[in-house]
């Protein structure tokens, strides 16, 4: 495989493990995430439905507490559903 592809495929594989660690240790992971992954500025979680997306917009506090116990960078945390942004902090 391409270096540089192997390169990227890791950081991939990283932003998404901090991602799940995250939400995992804010109490807020749930079946109706597709998708969390984080770069060293912004937490993007994407949602299947509503309900979840609002879950997240109620508990923010819980999500920059779990952000400070891991000392990370993240200063906006982007809320999709299916892909499309919904709303940011």
């Amino acid at each position: 495989m391409n270096p540089i592809a192997e390169i990227l495929i890791e950081q991939v594989i990283c932003a998404q493990e901090v991602g799940k660690q995250i939400l995992s240790s804010s109490g807020l992971d749930s079946d109706n995430v597709i998708y969390a992954f984080a770069t060293p500025d912004t937490l993007v979680i994407n949602c299947k439905d509503y309900a979840t997306t609002w879950q997240f917009d109620e508990e923010q506090c819980k999500l920059q507490l779990a952000i400070a116990r891991i000392r990370s960078s993240i200063q906006t945390i982007l809320i999709e559903k299916a892909g499309k942004p919904l709303y940011c902090w």
